[in-house]
């Protein structure tokens, strides 16, 4: 589910090296008029707000759509040196939900002709030099790469991750972070199993580049977050000043330290489609909602989204059951009946979730500005879920 996962080594060295970055700029404080909590369930819904402060979240940012409605609501700091409040408008980096924007722009090339999802990826990369040194990327279509089933190995391994905690790497662009992995083994062959790859979709980054003539943040821009009018969301390797501060609980006793820059540093970089987008839940809400109702993309379009691997998911832990298999740049959901679609993000600071169930009408997005264990078990408890209903 989630962007970057830390070992225990890149733990530990996390917490030799990182220190309270200097603060010599507070972020404004926003302000936005969608805030809504006129809503028949609001009650029930400011108790999920309630269960993430009091697992100690910095702040918390929520939107939940349903046929009523739309509720959403912050709480918490953006900034706690400046005392600045969370606020509706506040952004928060949201980490892999942005492989579920990033598929989107890519079923919708398909549908305006420019390639074919089952086409090989190295047909639309203009220079051979990521096929010839990126193993079975001469094998994978773009397909494979949207599902994880390429065997292509991930770049944000134990070297990438201490390499961001000890600042030799700072924002590194698509092409940057691929460059990294070259020469290295593929850990399977093409389509025969699953495993959640960030590589994948850097290298779809390129695809998009090559295809459009343009960056890749600037086609998602241009066919995802523009046409839906989602006003707090960036794709851009510049950082709105909208953005809250993020924080990690190094140690997992509720203290928490400011380590913004490592966020930055993990995915500030050009055209990182695997992790690098911005918003708010309201936006994140709007988007998934958009997708099954068909504002976005066409039916046949969204239908192969959600076509499963029907491989293991062998990265999903026991607590995490509901999510059944995975689609293209979507997990596949099913919570005591109820079926949805969604994904998961977090890069070290900012952690969330973005998910729709269609039979209900119902879009909930979830994003916190701040990390640990136990948030994290929050957020992803299905008992946290079933209270958007």
């Amino acid at each position: 589910m989630k962007n970057i996962q830390l070992s225990a080594l890149a733990i530990l060295f996390l917490l030799l090296t990182a220190c309270q970055e200097n603060l010599e700029k507070a972020i404004p404080q926003a302000t936005c008029s969608f805030a809504n909590v006129v809503h028949p369930r609001a009650a029930q819904y400011q108790r999920i707000v309630d269960k993430f402060m009091q697992a100690g979240a910095v702040g918390v940012s929520i939107t939940i759509k349903t046929p009523e409605g739309i509720w959403s609501t912050t709480a918490g700091k953006a900034d706690l040196p400046n005392n600045i409040n969370l606020s509706p408008c506040h952004t928060l980096g949201i980490g892999s939900i942005s492989k579920t924007v990033s598929a989107a722009t890519i079923l919708k090339l398909q549908e305006e002709g420019k390639l074919h999802i089952d086409d090989l990826a190295s047909k639309y990369l203009l220079s051979d030099e990521y096929t010839k040194h990126i193993s079975n990327l001469d094998k994978a279509t773009i397909r494979h790469l949207l599902q994880h089933t390429s065997g292509i190995r991930d770049y944000l391994g134990i070297g990438g991750v201490l390499n961001i905690h000890n600042q030799s790497v700072k924002a590194q662009s698509a092409k940057e972070n691929l460059r990294t992995i070259f020469d290295k083994k593929a850990l399977f062959e093409v389509g025969s199993q699953w495993s959640y790859s960030n590589t994948n979709y850097l290298i779809l980054a390129l695809i998009i580049e090559n295809i459009t003539g343009k960056s890749a943040y600037e086609v998602v821009t241009e066919k995802i977050i523009q046409p839906l009018h989602l006003q707090n969301t960036y794709a851009s390797s510049t950082r709105p000043a909208s953005l809250s501060r993020g924080y990690y609980d190094s140690f997992n006793n509720g203290m928490m330290r400011d380590l913004t820059k490592f966020d930055y540093y993990a995915v500030g970089g050009q055209d990182m489609l695997d992790g690098g987008l911005v918003s708010n839940s309201y936006d994140l809400a709007i988007f998934m909602e958009s997708l099954k109702t068909h504002q976005l993309l066409k039916p046949s379009s969204v239908a192969l989204m959600e076509t499963p691997t029907n491989l293991q998911i062998d990265d999903i832990p026991e607590n995490l059951s509901y999510i059944k298999d995975y689609g293209l740049g979507l997990f596949l959901l099913d919570i005591d009946g109820k079926k949805g679609i969604g994904h998961g993000g977090n890069v070290h600071c900012f952690n969330g979730v973005a998910y729709y169930f269609p039979a209900q009408k119902v879009s909930i997005a979830i994003l916190l500005n701040s990390y640990s264990k136990k948030l994290d078990e929050v957020l992803y408890d299905k008992e946290t879920l079933k209270m958007a209903f």
